[in-house]
């Protein structure tokens, strides 16, 4: 919780930009599967148009996916955040619905007060990373695409192919 004093408030800048992490349900590895990975991407090319300031970039990992988008506001960044977690889980179960291996097992959770079965992706809420400066974004950009190399996924960033940067995409043909 930060604390901020009434005349300091017209000191901070309104919009921010943001790294926002959406975790897969119990951090499954999911989106290792090419055809999940492929339309949770697809998912994320369609809300860019819908993103508060810019998408500036995004990549799929196989248990979670990491955006950056901004400027913007707490409000339009929580809209934009709804829309692409409904986006993408959608596509995301509409595939593992057709699918015949265990991936069904991963979104699938039972409740009798709600309903009984219940499809899901995504764990509740994001983890949010808020930036005010175009130095911090361009940090956050390249940590982005190091990230499948971090992760031990590839050996060179260029090579995932589920990164999106600025309109640079990772090599297409990798599986």
């Amino acid at each position: 919780m930060s604390f901020v004093f009434e005349e300091d408030e017209d000191l901070l800048p309104q919009d921010f930009y943001a790294q926002v992490i959406l975790t897969v349900i119990d951090r499954a590895p999911l989106l290792a599967k090419t055809r999940l990975a492929r339309r949770v991407a697809a998912g994320l090319d369609a809300c860019a148009p819908d993103a508060p300031g810019r998408l500036w970039g995004y990549v799929v990992l196989p248990d979670n996916v990491r955006l950056i988008v901004g400027p913007t506001d707490e409000n339009a960044l929580e809209v934009f955040i709804n829309g692409v977690k409904a986006r993408t889980g959608a596509l995301a179960l509409e595939a593992v619905r057709r699918a015949d291996d265990d991936s069904l097992d991963v979104v699938l959770r039972y409740n009798p007060v709600w309903g009984g079965a219940i499809y899901q992706v995504w764990q509740a809420g994001s983890h949010r990373s808020v930036f005010w400066s175009e130095y911090r974004l361009s940090n956050t950009l390249y940590d982005l695409r190091q990230a499948p190399v971090e992760a031990g996924l590839v050996e060179q960033a260029d090579q995932w192919p589920y990164t999106w940067v600025g309109g640079e995409r990772g090599d297409e043909d990798e599986e």
